[in-house]
């Protein structure tokens, strides 16, 4: 999709204060030594008890909404998104965010799309305001804390480390710093099965194991022999699709764009699904930081846009692609034209 008046004019961020290094948790027996070499996350961020995923997503949403000139009054949709555990069972985690932020009596909806949740949410939210003439700014938010019980986030999966913290960005009809020249998303739902496994449960945390991505993963990838290429055949084939439909919406090539961001992967996804396909240069990302941080959910790329202009290395007509994957699976691609460094 083309957006002719749609911008960026805020973003926040919030990250937990205590920091676990992967080194430390292979000495606590935690975690592998050969694991954590090969998937190259050096640290996470650990919330306290107090720090759940909406709370978090609250701090960097005020960050967000101050950072953007627009008023409570403004905002006609607030959208919050994440992975695990919110904090509380039978609740309404955006009403939250809502409640303790903006307040009022726009519509505040959660949603739940993976790792993809932060820039599902972007393209959602766009479409959602610029139908609404009467409404200027929307919040979209993503926030997630990973505990045991729940959440081994050393080993629930072998190729991610799970690291807690929020981002949030609003997007306005009124200006910004930035503008989003395109989004555009794409399902592939016959791999919904990788990560669903082959047991259905009767209530959350049935087993009061940890969860188990590996084995669900497993179970389907080895299915037959052919399996496991089908499935990357297909992933493959839809991220090349989403992303130059981005692209062709925004009048332009990968070549000509400055900056990029993706998910705080490990190594070996990041070199053989971005780096080495795409020709990107590791100086274009923020994925060198993101090794200090963890996959953080759907909020890993509202985060690392939050850190990129924090840097102040972008300049007015650079073009910026964030690209978001998530179970479903779903792509979401985002091509951003940066107007003006930000004041803040």
């Amino acid at each position: 999709m083309r957006w002719e008046n749609l911008y960026i004019a805020g973003l926040g961020a919030y990250l937990p204060e205590h920091e676990v290094t992967a080194e430390q948790a292979v000495a606590a027996g935690q975690y592998d030594a050969g694991r954590a070499e090969a998937n190259g996350i050096h640290a996470v961020r650990v919330a306290s008890h107090e720090e759940t995923g909406p709370v978090m997503a609250a701090a960097a949403a005020r960050q967000a909404i101050a950072r953007s000139g627009h008023a409570n009054e403004d905002f006609g949709l607030v959208l919050h998104s994440g992975m695990g555990h919110q904090g509380q069972d039978f609740w309404t985690p955006a009403h939250y965010v809502q409640n303790e932020t903006v307040g009022g009596d726009a519509a505040a909806i959660e949603f739940r799309q993976g790792s993809n949740g932060g820039l599902a949410g972007v393209e959602l939210a766009a479409s959602y305001i610029v139908s609404r003439p009467d409404t200027t700014a929307a919040l979209v938010t993503a926030g997630d804390s990973f505990k045991l019980p729940y959440v081994d986030r050393w080993n629930s999966d072998d190729q991610t480390v799970y690291g807690d913290g929020a981002g949030a960005i609003v997007l306005s009809t009124r200006g910004g710093f930035a503008k989003v020249r395109s989004t555009a998303s794409i399902s592939e739902s016959s791999l919904e099965p990788i990560y669903r496994g082959t047991d259905w449960t009767d209530v959350p945390f049935e087993s009061g194991r940890p969860a188990d991505l590996d084995e669900r993963k497993r179970s389907w990838l080895t299915r037959h022999e052919s399996a496991y290429e089908e499935a990357m055949g297909r992933i493959g084939d839809k991220f090349a699709a989403v992303l130059g439909k981005a692209l062709e919406d925004a009048d332009t090539k990968l070549p000509d764009t400055q900056w990029f961001i993706h998910a705080n992967v490990a190594q070996t996804i990041a070199e053989w699904g971005f780096y080495q396909p795409l020709g990107l240069d590791l100086s274009q990302t923020t994925y060198e930081w993101g090794k200090h941080l963890g996959h953080m959910g759907g909020g890993d790329h509202l985060i690392g846009l939050n850190h990129l202009f924090e840097t102040g290395k972008p300049k007015a007509g650079d073009l910026v692609v964030a690209v978001g994957v998530g179970l479903g699976f779903m792509w979401t691609v985002a091509v951003i034209e940066v107007l003006d460094a930000p004041q803040w």
